[in-house]
């Protein structure tokens, strides 16, 4: 939770630094709670010297430390409940096999709903117009989430044991996507719901900024400190996510070693018939 509010505080803060040191004093700069208009965003943008360096050296910089520590601290909350050791060759080993076994079947539902969107929208009823404009960015949402969900599936699997021939890749391969796959609409309920309620929290806190302003240094701590705190439960759910997605992957793993163990006891009895006949 920690890592995720520095990430959200530190590189919004660095940037508004960054911001401030373009601009320098003038207008705009002093009174950022004056509602920008779209058009004052696109002067900001387009002729504030912004096109060399748009985020400065610290914003990415901040955000990549960041963002590595709150993936890591990640791994090993779910490591630890899936009673597994928090290896770094796993955690980096599964992301393209992630991407290898989820990337296709994920973005083909993901654009079939994306064009189901917007055809809806274009039939001129003014609800499906407002489904599509906010539906498409949670979509997106969505489908990384989904993505980032098969990774989590691949590492757990990599951690406790490495495949070590073509036979156990394969096993290792099949098994990630059908835990994946053979549970959509929990899985699917999941990466919505977990969507849409992170993404409430993080644009329900910029538009309660946007109406207060920020003409008084308290209320743009006071929005810092909103920030910091919407960050934080988007954490939370992430982490419950992901324990979610562990004691998964314990369940399945023990009821597929069982049923490998009975396929092989079943294989052997009738081997041994066989035999005696």
């Amino acid at each position: 939770m920690l890592a995720w509010a520095a990430f959200q505080l530190l590189t919004a803060l660095s940037w508004a630094a960054h911001l401030r040191a373009v601009i320098g004093n003038s207008s705009i700069a002093n009174n950022w709670g004056e509602l920008l208009t779209a058009r004052e965003l696109w002067e900001i943008m387009e002729n504030g010297n912004f096109q060399d360096s748009p985020l400065g050296f610290w914003t990415p910089a901040i955000g990549l430390a960041a963002l590595t520590w709150a993936l890591w601290a990640g791994w090993k909350l779910q490591a630890g409940i899936a009673c597994l050791k928090a290896r770094f060759l796993p955690w980096l080993a599964a992301m393209p096999i992630a991407a290898a076994l989820g990337y296709l079947p994920l973005w083909a539902l993901h654009a079939s709903l994306w064009n189901t969107l917007a055809f809806l929208s274009g039939l001129g009823i003014q609800f499906l117009g407002w489904a599509n404009f906010f539906g498409r960015p949670l979509l997106y949402m969505a489908f990384v989430s989904a993505l980032t969900l098969q990774w989590w599936l691949c590492r757990l699997d990599l951690a406790r044991h490495a495949p070590g021939n073509t036979q156990e890749w394969l096993i290792h391969l099949k098994d990630s996507f059908l835990r994946l796959w053979t549970r959509p609409v929990q899985w699917g309920n999941i990466v919505f719901f977990g969507v849409v309620i992170r993404a409430g929290l993080a644009y329900g806190v910029l538009l309660l900024a946007w109406e207060w302003g920020g003409r008084e240094i308290n209320r743009l701590w006071a929005f810092a400190f909103l920030q910091a705190a919407a960050a934080a439960a988007n954490a939370w759910i992430i982490g419950w996510t992901l324990r979610v997605t562990a004691l998964y992957w314990k369940r399945d793993l023990e009821a597929r070693l069982e049923v490998r163990r009975l396929e092989a006891s079943t294989r052997r009895g009738f081997m041994a018939v066989k035999d005696r006949e």
